[in-house]
């Protein structure tokens, strides 16, 4: 079966039902453009996914995602659908260390960075010592420019950093943000995410919590708005082959033998696939190539049922430890006390074993939440995704494609793209707004579709 679509409106079609696919196609079908959005799976999401766990009947995510007020777009992306409400606003951050000590860091009715002056020197786990060291790093890392690189743990070194200020301070942070071990991090990332989130706005920093499974806030209602802009949408399709016809039409071939032709391809899948989905055509544009720089990293989730709560804190953010947080996920209809422990950069830690990862964040637990001890681990969970993110090293930048690509008709869409950030959810829904904006500009429609950071 061969279809031609769109003899009236240019047409896109849109690989990829990830958050940039999603974001790419809902913006120009709202403007008159003529999309398709192919799904190899069953359901949208991409990696913000769930998957119902046999032994609870819950449905549980594959990781914790977290957003926060500094990103801009993927909030307007879920206000824009409808979905907002059913993430929860967190203004508080608990930090604990192993002696079951906690502090609180929340804004206080200053300007930024002033907001957090005062949960700033009131932090248990840092001495005297340590803030001031850390507070003359942070003032002189706001001051270096934004384009400057290096590795991160070099510059820190260079700047009146201790190992103790890196541990408990520098590292939980920049290894939960950027998924990539300390000793990769580079410094244009890392300035990126202390400026955005501590020195901006006062509000950047608010969490972003959702209240369900991510199947459930990337699912039915989604489609729904995606139907009502004009998407036609293919769930369940993967794409057998790719091909551009000699009158720069594209080509796609199905799984079931359908045949689609369009004006513009837009690639919304991970990077790892470009260029299997292009096959010779790869070469056409060097940058597509460069994308064999790129290093991924796996993101760890110890999912924990316990026979009763182990805190009333909703998260914590864990110091010297093996995970970085802790997420309360509630009672579940079974009277379960369900927790998620979150390890970033775990490639290492993997290599032991789920069930050693499982004995170790066990082991921790009781340090931390004195009711760990007397409570039943009813049931424990690991769950890895070994493809994560992309690693935010030094000269990483250096790999990134733009959203345009030197073939004709052809371009991309992840957070994988340059798109400002890190591999993040708000890096790929920009990356499908600056997708979106390069399509309607080359037709001869300049739309501002990526919305603007706090300031």
């Amino acid at each position: 079966m061969n279809i031609k679509l769109g003899m009236k409106k240019p047409i896109t079609l849109v690989i990829g039902g990830g958050l940039a696919g999603l974001a790419a196609a809902g913006t120009l079908s709202k403007q008159g453009q003529k999309v398709v959005l192919i799904e190899s799976k069953g359901k949208i999401g991409g990696r913000a996914a769930s998957f119902v766990d046999l032994a609870s009947g819950d449905l549980i995510d594959n990781c914790q995602h977290v957003s926060m007020k500094c990103c801009t777009n993927l909030q307007y992306f879920c206000e824009e659908i409808g979905i907002s409400h059913y993430i929860k606003d967190e203004p508080n951050m608990f930090w604990r260390t192993p002696d079951g000590k906690t502090s609180l860091f929340k804004g206080i009715r200053l300007p930024a960075p002033f907001h957090f002056a005062k949960s700033f020197l009131g932090a248990h786990f840092l001495n005297w010592n340590e803030k001031i060291r850390l507070g003359l790093g942070m003032g002189l890392l706001r001051l270096t420019k934004a384009e400057e690189d290096a590795p991160f743990l070099e510059w820190l070194a260079n700047h009146f950093q201790s190992q103790r200020c890196i541990d408990r301070f520098w590292a939980p942070v920049l290894i939960s943000a950027l998924n990539t071990p300390m000793e990769k991090v580079g410094l244009h990332y890392a300035r990126k995410v202390f400026v955005d989130v501590f020195w901006k706005n006062s509000k950047a920093y608010e969490l972003g919590l959702p209240m369900v499974p991510l199947s459930r806030l990337y699912g039915e209602e989604v489609i729904s708005w995606l139907k009502k802009a004009g998407v036609d949408i293919r769930l369940g399709n993967a794409v057998k082959k790719v091909g551009l016809k000699s009158d720069s039409t594209w080509e796609v071939i199905l799984d079931n033998s359908e045949t689609i032709e369009a004006d513009n391809l837009l690639l919304a899948v991970p990077f790892q696939r470009v260029v299997d989905l292009l096959g010779p055509l790869a070469k056409l544009d060097p940058s597509i190539g460069m994308l064999q720089g790129l290093r991924t990293a796996p993101i760890t989730s110890v999912h924990l049922w316990f026979d009763r709560p182990i805190t009333d804190l909703p998260h914590v953010v864990l110091l010297d430890s093996i995970g970085q947080w802790l997420f309360s996920r509630g009672k579940n209809e079974k009277g379960e006390y369900y927790y998620q422990v979150v390890i970033s950069s775990s490639a290492e830690l993997l290599k032991g074993g789920n069930d050693a990862v499982l004995q170790a964040v066990m082991a921790e637990l009781p340090s931390f939440f004195k009711d760990a001890d007397e409570a039943q681990l009813i049931r424990g969970r690991v769950v890895s995704e070994k493809q994560a993110t992309f690693e935010s090293s030094y000269g990483v930048d250096e790999f990134r494609p733009l959203q345009t690509t030197q073939i004709k008709g052809l371009y991309l869409a992840g957070d994988y793209t340059q798109t400002g950030w890190p591999a993040t959810m708000e890096g790929a829904v920009r990356s499908g707004y600056l997708a979106a904006e390069r399509i309607l500009e080359n037709k001869g429609i300049r739309v501002r579709c990526l919305q603007p950071d706090l300031s």
